[in-house]
């Protein structure tokens, strides 16, 4: 798709230009559209805050998109619908947070006077087309094997990369031995085309199902998929009869604490670990 922003209109300021153009086009192909999302969690609750709602109504997004062999890069056009001009700013914040692009996809912006559930904030639609007709395989899950090891190691070292400088260090999972975790824990892979793309490191214990990592090659984020392995996760639990799955991340690591609240974890506790904080989440089933 190729952004459009003519010299015969205004300029987009140069801060807006990774979230906004004038406008997009779409070479024919499969077109997607995605009916109006709200802040609604996988268990039916609304989220509360607009930041909240906002998130989750875009990961319901992504999660669209992932079912239907999509993603980000192939929104061609989203709509955001307000119900309060004074939440504009944070709108900004996240959209440049998680869906900023060298080539953004051609946006509106509408603040109206209310949406069809009275406790939403925020509605947000997007049009997607596919560059390729077919669309991409949904990707297949299956275990791991030994011979899985090099590949989960270098998947776990590129999604965790980020979060080196943040904390000064690299983060534990990045300095497991996955050869001995393949053996002892249920590691479920994705692929597609034959690429890892992303995994989930599960141990079933008495009363829940620990994730004990959950990640997804950076090349194929702002596609739903680590919704995609969270669920999955849960499915497990339901089928080995656990009530519960619980999982532990970074402090520092904000984005993911959220990503997690947002589908419907809650804080169990915090402790100190290794310098930082360690966040301990669960979710009932």
């Amino acid at each position: 798709m190729t952004t459009l922003n003519p010299s015969t209109i205004w300029t987009v300021p140069e801060p807006f230009r990774t979230i906004y153009t004038h406008a997009r086009a779409a070479p024919a192909g499969r077109t997607l559209f995605v009916s109006g999302q709200f802040g609604v969690a996988p268990d039916g609750r609304m989220h509360e805050d607009f930041a909240d709602q906002l998130g989750q109504a875009m990961d319901n997004v992504e999660a669209l998109l992932d079912a239907a062999g999509l993603g980000l890069p192939d929104v061609a056009k989203a709509t955001f619908f307000l119900t309060r001009s004074g939440d504009l700013p944070v709108l900004g914040q996240v959209r440049r947070a998680r869906w900023a692009s060298d080539a953004p996809a051609a946006v509106t912006v509408l603040v109206v006077a209310g949406l069809a559930r009275l406790d939403a904030l925020v509605e947000v639609e997007v049009t997607a087309v596919a560059a390729d007709p077919a669309g991409r395989e949904p990707g297949r899950l299956r275990a791991a094997t030994k011979e899985d090891v090099p590949r989960i190691a270098a998947l776990v070292k590129a999604a965790y990369a980020k979060w080196v400088p943040v904390i000064g260090r690299e983060p534990v999972p990045m300095t497991a031995d996955y050869a001995l975790a393949v053996r002892t824990h249920r590691f479920d892979l994705l692929e597609r085309d034959g690429a890892l793309v992303a995994l989930v490191e599960m141990v079933p214990r008495a009363d829940h199902l620990w994730i004990e990592n959950l990640a997804v090659s950076p090349a194929h984020h702002g596609r739903g998929l680590g919704r995609r392995m969270l669920r999955h996760a849960e499915d497990v639990a339901r089928a080995l009869g656990h009530p519960a799955v619980r999982l532990a991340t970074n402090q520092a690591f904000a984005g993911n604490v959220d990503f997690y609240r947002r589908a419907g974890f809650t804080v169990e506790r915090e402790e100190p670990f290794r310098g930082g904080v360690g966040v301990y989440l669960a979710k009932t089933l």
